[in-house]
């Protein structure tokens, strides 16, 4: 049931949840084609060394989710949000202050931990106003514009390197999170009605039920799995694209483009999901991206030879579409069963997602050594380990639902 009381018109409100829930993304496109530039000025010696400035986001941000789910259960939303994006700017001044990596790691894993609170908390928003087909609704507009921003941030972080250093990217994207956070704060007056006690034993209680729970557990780890080899490419992109492939500035446009397949699978999938099952979906698309970078690893041992750039986007492109018919759906599925503690099984969900597909993109992108090949063999361990965890998933299923007696 949609609350209308002294709330701002839909249009608005969608403007105002993209752009709070656009801060992680922004966070991590618009800082890859600065990647080299940090690593020379910081004294980084190992070239995928790098890649850490992108993990430790990720590192605060499964932190954060499980904080800031309970959080704003018990306090309300726009504390939580307010709470996050002021650790989110923080995190961000340390950033734009740092001396040393290891400053610059401890800045991001803070941005990482406050940006969950504008990502996380900006979804419980929705479900405090909308249910059922309208907040689906609501939820297709705002990812309509939010799955733009991988598209446009690394052309505006190039941008921004032209004009002045790389720490100006640290302000410009605080910046833009106290934006939304000041529009939440002067137009979206608090959405939740009814407020829980913040208990510890609460958070433990659930993650105990979304580990015991079979089918959540192994589409979790599905989704972690596909979303693990997305995250090595992203990591190790900028020296893909620019070390190896010679890009340079040309990086960024390269990069956004590529980024379009995932968005275009993303609203394919909301027509599919309409009339496939969503277990469909993810079962066809992971076992054609499986099958997709088998003939790609099969293709460079027979030439005993490493992808070119046009035979990387070839291949690239296909495998990002269908990555992205995927990534709502596996949350989606695992969040199934958890009706009765939906909210932190969220929290809970969303945190072994990031910390399982952390592990996966970190052992993919370390092996970077001026080819592509390691992220194809990547792709090829992720999707058999997607598809293997789905089918023992529909196995337990179809064992615990025997077919109906005639």
């Amino acid at each position: 049931m949609t609350r209308s009381v002294s709330q701002p018109g839909l249009p608005e409100f969608v403007a105002v949840a993209a752009l709070l829930m656009a801060v992680v993304a922004l966070s991590i496109d618009a800082v890859l084609p600065a990647l080299d530039a940090m690593a020379h000025d910081l004294a980084v010696a190992d070239g995928n060394s790098r890649q850490l400035v992108v993990t430790a986001l990720f590192v605060g941000l499964m932190l954060g989710q499980l904080v800031f789910g309970p959080l704003s259960d018990a306090t309300g939303r726009r504390p939580a949000i307010f709470l996050g994006v002021g650790a989110f700017v923080a995190g961000g001044l340390v950033c734009a202050a740092a001396t040393s990596f290891e400053a610059m790691l401890a800045g991001r894993v803070l941005q990482g931990f406050g940006a969950a609170g504008p990502r996380l908390v900006t979804v419980a928003m929705v479900r405090d106003r909308f249910a059922g087909p309208a907040m689906a609704r609501v939820m297709s507009f705002i990812m309509a514009i939010f799955i733009l921003v991988p598209v446009i941030a690394p052309a505006i972080g190039q941008l921004v390197l032209f004009l002045a250093p790389w720490r100006v990217l640290f302000v410009i994207t605080s910046a833009v999170a106290l934006a939304g956070a000041a529009w939440l704060a002067l137009r979206q007056p608090e959405t939740l009605v009814e407020r829980r006690p913040l208990r510890a034993g609460m958070l433990v209680a659930a993650l105990r039920e979304v580990i015991a729970n079979r089918r959540t557990r192994l589409y979790t780890l599905a989704g972690a799995f596909c979303y693990g080899g997305l995250m090595g490419y992203v990591n190790a992109s900028q020296q893909l694209f620019q070390d190896v492939y010679g890009l340079g500035e040309l990086y960024a446009f390269v990069f956004g483009a590529c980024a379009l397949f995932v968005s275009g699978a993303t609203l394919v999938n909301a027509r599919l999901v309409r009339t496939m099952p969503m277990e469909r979906v993810c079962r066809l698309a992971v076992a054609a991206q499986l099958a997709w970078a088998c003939l790609a690893l099969a293709w460079i041992l027979a030439l005993d030879a490493p992808l070119g750039l046009v035979g990387w986007l070839v291949f690239s492109c296909p495998t990002l579409f269908l990555l992205g018919l995927t990534f709502g759906n596996f949350n989606a599925i695992a969040l199934e069963p958890m009706g009765r503690i939906a909210g932190l099984a969220a929290a809970v969900v969303a945190s072994v997602h990031s910390g399982v597909s952390l592990v996966v993109a970190a052992v993919i992108g370390l092996q970077l050594e001026g080819t592509a090949t390691p992220l194809v063999v990547g792709y090829v361990v992720c999707g058999a380990g997607a598809l293997l965890a789905m089918e023992l998933a529909e196995r337990t299923r179809a064992i615990a639902s025997p077919p109906a007696p005639r």
